[in-house]
């Protein structure tokens, strides 16, 4: 377990929201980027391809977006939608959109044609940028929303649409990040829509600022860690462990975009050396019906898991082979990190913790 640096009660006792009256997520990233070694992202996909992105990276690179949406009319304030899957081009737009001041709408690349255009008529969305194989589905859907008038795709430019990676390339690399302020409209997540349409959930520009607490608390990440959050890109998991959790406390993130396989899951882990791992029960229960005896993860020291419940007979099977416990927690599309197993509790198994701090 996990020595902790304070107790609960000097949490609940210490602590104290800190949330500035200004905050852009872009301008911590660039803040970051003042070392330009400092590695912010390994990803890799399915086919083997592999990359190495710093914060100077993609300071550049978001800088770089922000210019292009300007440039195409997109004014701050108006609603971006990303449709991306697990590729680096979707911390690029969503950070680059921030960055602008536009009201930035991930979307899981799962979407059909009537879900997009669900979201599209009901935030009055102005652009989108999704991947290539996926524009099909987004142009039967934007017949019924005209107003989405600055189309983007990654992968290539099909009629009425611009190439990502040109736009990127030929705009400006220089910018400052719009002054924000922490009550300002900044994100807008739709759930999964369980009882009839899904609920657009909107978040402001603080909510990004109040993830460095699921980074630091939940999370536990230090300068010198490795974090991987398998989530997909559309859903408010991504925010907690794949994006501004990680990166409020400029710790670099692993990402990989392929489907999933418990032994490529386990040798991505041992192969990177990750730190700190968080995966939802259901790829825990399927990791733990490996040869788990097979792999040795030395760099391991922390692991969390939510979305789900977390039953007991998993968190014993991953404590007997990597002698760690599995720290469940709870929030929701609606909020931040709501309850959770603390790094330095004692975990009851199938209990979600305690109320975080705050």
């Amino acid at each position: 377990m996990i020595a902790p640096r304070r107790s609960y009660q000097e949490l609940l006792a210490g602590f104290r929201w800190q949330v500035p009256e200004e905050f852009n997520f872009g301008a911590l990233i660039d803040a970051w980027a003042t070392d330009r070694s400092r590695v912010a992202l390994y990803w890799e996909d399915d086919a083997g391809r592999r990359e190495r992105w710093t914060f100077w990276d993609l300071k550049q690179a978001t800088n770089r977006f922000m210019n292009a949406l300007a440039g195409l009319g997109m004014p701050p304030g108006a609603p971006l939608m990303v449709m991306l899957p697990r590729v680096p081009a979707w911390q690029v737009a969503v950070i680059g959109g921030l960055k602008l001041g536009a009201l930035v709408i991930p979307c899981t690349a799962s979407l059909r044609a009537k879900d997009i255009a669900y979201r599209a008529r009901h935030s009055g969305a102005r652009a989108i940028v999704t991947a290539l194989d996926l524009v099909p589905d987004v142009e039967a859907a934007l017949r019924e929303a005209p107003e989405l008038d600055i189309r983007i795709a990654l992968g290539g430019a099909p009629a009425g649409w611009r190439d990502f990676d040109a736009l990127v390339a030929r705009a400006a690399s220089t910018g400052v990040p719009a002054r924000t302020r922490t009550d300002e409209p900044a994100l807008c997540f739709y759930t999964s829509g369980t009882t009839r349409e899904p609920k657009a959930v909107l978040h402001t520009h603080g909510y990004p600022f109040a993830h460095r607490y699921t980074g630091e608390y939940w999370l536990d990440l230090q300068r010198t860690d490795l974090h991987w959050t398998t989530s997909d890109t559309g859903w408010a998991k991504a925010a907690y462990g794949a994006l501004f959790g990680p990166w409020m406390n400029g710790v670099p993130v692993l990402m990989c975009n392929a489907r999933f396989d418990p032994e490529h899951e386990l040798h991505l882990l041992r192969r990177y050396e990750v730190s700190v791992f968080c995966a939802p029960p259901t790829e825990y229960r399927l990791l733990v019906k490996q040869d788990l005896g097979r792999w040795r993860l030395p760099r391991l020291r922390h692991c969390t898991g939510a979305g789900e419940p977390l039953n007991p007979e998993v968190i014993h099977a991953w404590h007997d082979a990597f002698g760690l416990l599995i720290h469940d927690g709870y929030g929701q599309t609606e909020t931040t990190l709501l309850a959770a197993n603390l790094p330095g509790l004692p975990i009851r198994p199938g209990s979600m913790g305690k109320p975080f701090p705050g």
